[in-house]
């Protein structure tokens, strides 16, 4: 195993005799962008080998920098992991949050019929999901190590949930702006709009298609009138 070694820097501090030391650890630009080009280079290898198979030398490797540089920002494999789940997740939900805010003018400019009016909620939900290869090579291994590791997969799980969640809403709120409501479970709604969107992705993938939302494009309307009604009354 190899030791961890942290790089603490300190600021001083005059607390108006004589200079003292902060105890935390000082954040700076250099840490950070080292960090950040560490989870690139693991969401990179992590694509290509797997999260089981990748090592933490590849990953070394892959962003330029020595093993020490790795273990000042990780404790190890699995800690790196949990922080990726964490940025990847945190930045699906920025583009979800920023797809919701815009929904409303996109309802409001829609077509009258049904089919129609639900169109923007599906392109909302499409922009929302990338369906570009790494990432959609990166999820499906976070899910397969999830399902393979099931006693060190919470962090992943905790991540799904919290989108799942903002999904749910995203789609509550939309049928209500469309006068309409879900007639399913929301949850199960969230769920099935999500694997059409990653199955939609993958197919383009697997055939050599350039549009990865060819099919959930086609599927998601007609899914989404079927799980819904009108709002009575």
């Amino acid at each position: 195993m190899y030791p961890i070694r942290q790089r603490i820097e300190y600021e001083p501090v005059s607390d108006g005799c004589d200079v003292t030391e902060v105890r935390e650890p000082a954040r700076t630009a250099r840490r950070d962008a080292t960090r950040e080009r560490v989870l690139d280079a693991a969401r990179e290898v992590f694509a290509e080998r797997g999260v089981i198979g990748a090592t933490v030398e590849e990953i070394c490797d892959r962003a330029g920098f020595t093993r020490g540089a790795f273990y000042s920002n990780f404790a190890d494999k699995a800690d790196l992991l949990g922080a990726l789940i964490a940025r990847e997740h945190g930045r699906l939900l920025a583009m979800l949050d920023e797809n919701f805010s815009a929904m409303g003018a996109a309802v409001a400019a829609a077509q009258a019929d049904p089919t129609g009016l639900l169109a923007p909620l599906v392109d909302r939900i499409l922009a929302s999901v990338p369906g570009d290869r790494l990432m959609s090579l990166v999820q499906t291994e976070l899910e397969i190590h999830a399902i393979r590791e099931p006693a060190g997969s919470r962090p992943f799980r905790d991540a799904q949930a919290r989108f799942r969640a903002r999904i749910v809403d995203f789609l509550v709120t939309g049928m209500r702006l469309l006068g309409r409501e879900l007639t399913v479970e929301p949850a199960c709604a969230a769920e099935a709009a999500i694997a059409i969107v990653e199955r939609s992705a993958r197919l383009a993938l697997i055939e050599g298609g350039d549009d990865p939302d060819a099919m959930a494009r086609a599927v998601l309307p007609g899914f989404l009138l079927g799980v819904s009604r009108p709002v009575s009354g």
